[in-house]
């Protein structure tokens, strides 16, 4: 279907320009102009911030006098903190957490986002998002592939709370969005930087803007980017884990016919070719609290060597089978076990990945992603009529070995994981009763095909009577294909009405009517192909009403009820077999009630804004076992959070600025399915009750001190350091101490110098500048016997040079 939708739609493909961000009180000196940048002429003049723009209801809007919590970043400031893709975001917005090489994929192109405590832990191809991804405007339906470069991106914005009303399903955390730059007929102009450093990093970005007349203008941008990895895998020579080595182009074409009418296309394609990601060994064998034995099928099998007869042989199982079962420190001293003599602390790990035929193979995690997009905006005598039409598709091949030795005794390679999808969005914003009332119509449609097949390589499972036909097959024992076909229809208003000049109620409703064909097939090298199958539809209304005093020229209050909800869905993994009927799960909700406060103070010095919020979440969606389901997704708890986000910026004299963020989330489970434990049939099994704590850490701390100096030659010289901070968590609502992370800081600084004239800049900086060391994310399988963690990078020193036209 997504193949004719392509044919038929990208021919005609017109829509509207980038959906323009909305921005936040840290990003209020991301423009330029009188204030702008500390230290320079200008702000000399006249130090208060400026006044900053936005749209993030649509519409344009004075920052200050939005009232929803907004944190948003231009390019020049992504730059002046050495950010490379979207993860430098998680350093800059209070309660944002967005990490990589998340959960069984060992690919660093699969993250886990997370705002205000709620997003998504799992990759699989039919696991929805908690937090929407966008890009200029056009929803990405896949977490996968979403950690996007940020070449020629216009600012980056971030949206905390539900977006239920304007933005839709799946963004119960809240929504992230890149505007990138749209071609201008008014000028030529382009930009290229170079950097390198640390690791073998390079990299090159490139942009130019063409006028070809002036109504119509082309944008075309690329890059390219090499890094080293950085963990060892100690059984291959010279072969180091989370590196990472990408390109992409975009180009963009802008026409205005007439003075009311813009038509935007534009087409973007990135390739990632990428080593698995930095994961390292914490615990092998049994990984139960009180180390009580073997953990799991697949360690059990391998240590105990109980398996059937014709797969009870090296490298099936151990050579000292049983007796690495049975004597806990011969286990962790003798590699002919599975245990932790493999340990090898951050050093690296002893990975060895497969094919399905059992052949070593050097494994290359690839990624390519392709987009094409067309807008168009019509001003017309009731409001501005949008049209946003998008294609995208990726496709995808990554490779999972999660016992980290060289035995064969738990990996996955994912060959291939693909998607497709097509969106169309039309939009009317306009404003009636001499401005009294502002509206936004809109109605969205969204369809997306896909799948995943898993190659299991694991001895320890094969079934005693299909033995003996596929032990010439191992260690391959099956392969698991995930299919997708979903769409989603919606249609949305939002009503402004102004009280008062400085009392405004707004209200929106959206109703979304989707629906979810899922098919699931196991097969093996021998026997019956398995297949089950479902289909989910979901009707449902997400409402919000607003509140807003513009008590003051410069003070805002405000207060916001929302509703959004993740749609359900179905059971991904299976170890013991299909189920059929298929397990599902069903949409989980969240009520939002929000209180906010925006200032600007000391004759606009000072922007203050803050803001409170409790969230009523309800029919969690957790990974558990219950009721006699093991390990499958499924509705299983209610949660209160409550907390708040702080942001301030002050200029404050002598060139410097400061700024400085907090966020904080208190999440308190309130209902929990008794019986409910953390998985099935081994010695790791925990309870999860009220008293157990949901991921993502409690506390988050942005802070940074920027200095601008202008030099008697006409030059520029611009510092920077920030350092973020994260309070401790559990990547498993199951709480195992051993994956906990504990709390860490980061630091980034930078020092660059602008020549005369503005167009070349030279500038040195490090990230992680105190080389802190942490990981991005724990994980512990029970069926393996493995606790393991994505290491983050280490300190990298890099010098950028920059030209401009």
């Amino acid at each position: 279907m997504i193949d004719l939708m392509k044919r038929k739609h990208l021919l005609s493909c017109a829509a509207t320009s980038a959906l323009l961000v909305a921005v936040g009180a840290d990003a209020a000196h991301a423009q330029s102009g009188p204030g702008a940048t500390p230290g320079g002429p200008e702000a000399d003049a006249s130090p208060a911030i400026e006044e900053i723009i936005v749209t993030a209801r649509k519409r344009e809007e004075n920052l200050q006098n939005t009232p929803i919590a907004i944190t948003a970043v231009s390019a020049a400031q992504l730059e002046a903190k050495g950010a490379v893709d979207l993860t430098a975001m998680q350093n800059i917005a209070p309660n944002l957490t967005l990490k990589t090489g998340g959960g069984t994929s060992g690919a660093t192109f699969t993250p886990v986002i997370n705002i205000r405590g709620i997003g998504q832990g799992d990759f699989t191809i039919n696991t929805d998002p908690g937090v929407g991804v966008y890009i200029d405007g056009v929803y990405l339906g896949r977490s996968l592939g979403s950690v996007l470069d940020l070449a020629d991106v216009e600012r980056v914005e971030v949206l905390r709370g539900p977006q239920g009303t304007l933005f839709g399903r799946n963004t119960i955390g809240g929504a992230i969005s890149m505007v990138s730059k749209a071609p201008d007929p008014s000028a030529l102009s382009g930009t290229i930087s170079l950097a390198g450093g640390s690791r073998e990093f390079a990299q090159v970005r490139a942009s130019v803007n063409l006028p070809i007349s002036d109504n119509l203008a082309i944008r075309v941008a690329a890059m390219a980017r090499h890094r080293d990895g950085y963990v060892d895998a100690l059984e291959y020579n010279d072969f180091r884990l989370g590196g990472e080595k990408l390109w992409g182009v975009r180009a963009a074409l802008r026409y205005e016919p007439t003075s009311n009418l813009t038509i935007d296309l534009a087409f973007d394609h990135t390739e990632r070719r990428d080593p698995p990601s930095a994961a390292v060994a914490l615990q092998l064998g049994d990984v139960s609290v009180a180390q009580t034995g073997p953990t799991g099928t697949l360690a059990t099998a391998f240590n105990r060597g109980n398996v059937p007869a014709s797969v009870a042989r090296p490298p099936f199982i151990s050579v000292d089978a049983p007796r690495c079962a049975t004597d806990a420190a011969f286990r962790n001293s003798s590699r002919t076990c599975y245990g932790n003599a493999w340990l090898e602390g951050n050093r690296g790990n002893h990975s060895v990945w497969t094919d399905r035929a059992g052949n070593k193979i050097t494994p290359s995690n690839d990624l390519n992603v392709t987009g094409y997009m067309g807008t168009l905006a019509l001003d017309t005598g009731i409001g501005t009529f949008k049209s946003i039409t998008a294609y995208r598709e990726f496709d995808s091949t990554f490779y999972g070995d999660l016992d980290f030795t060289p035995y064969p005794i738990f990996g996955n390679n994912n060959a291939p994981f693909n998607q497709q999808q097509f969106s169309q969005e039309l939009q009317l914003v306009g404003s009636a009763f001499d401005g009294r009332i502002d509206y936004v119509l809109g109605g969205y449609y969204f369809e997306e095909s896909g799948d995943q097949a898993v190659d299991l390589f694991a001895p320890g499972n094969i079934p005693a009577a299909q033995a003996p036909a596929l032990a010439p097959f191992l260690p391959y024992f099956q392969t698991t294909t995930r299919t997708i076909d979903n769409s989603s229809k919606a249609g949305y208003a939002q009503l402004t009405f102004a009280i008062t000049d400085a009392l405004k109620l707004t209200g929106g409703i959206r109703y979304t009517d989707e629906k979810k064909d899922y098919v699931v097939t196991q097969s093996r090298s021998v026997g019956a192909v398995q297949s089950a199958a479902g289909v989910q539809s979901t009707k449902l209304w997400t409402p919000m009403v607003n509140l807003a005093w513009q008590a003051t020229e410069n003070i805002l209050l405000y207060g916001t009820y929302s509703e959004g909800y993740r749609a359900g869905g179905f059971a991904a993994r299976f170890s013991g077999g299909l189920i059929s009927p298929l397990p599902s799960y069903d949409p989980e909700f969240v009520i939002s009630y929000e209180a906010g406060l925006k200032t600007q103070l000391f004759d606009r010095r000072l922007t203050f804004n803050l803001a409170a919020f409790r969230i009523d979440y309800s029919d969690i969606q957790v990974t558990a076992t219950t009721q006699g389901l093991a390990g499958f997704v499924l509705n299983l708890a209610d949660a209160r959070f409550t907390g708040f986000e702080a942001e301030a910026r002050a200029v404050i004299g002598g060139g410097f600025t400061l700024t400085a963020s907090a966020g904080y989330t208190d999440k308190k489970l309130t209902f929990v399915n008794p019986g409910t434990v953390s998985s099935e049939g081994t010695n790791a099994v925990v309870p999860i009750t009220t008293d157990s704590i949901l991921p993502g850490p409690a506390w988050q701390l942005n802070g940074s001190i920027q200095h601008r100096a202008q030099l008697g030659n006409g030059g520029r010289l611009d510092s920077s350091f920030d350092i973020h901070y994260e309070s401790s968590e559990s990547n498993s609502v199951a709480n195992y101490p051993i994956i906990v992370q504990e709390g860490y800081a980061e630091a980034e600084a930078r020092i660059a110098y602008t020549f005369p004239g503005n167009r070349y800049t030279f500038a040195v900086g490090a990230r992680n500048l105190f080389d802190a060391t942490y990981y991005t994310t724990k994980t512990l399988s029970s069926s393996s016997g493995s606790v393991y963690g994505t290491l983050a990078r280490p300190r990298e020193i890099y010098a950028q040079l920059s030209a401009r036209f």
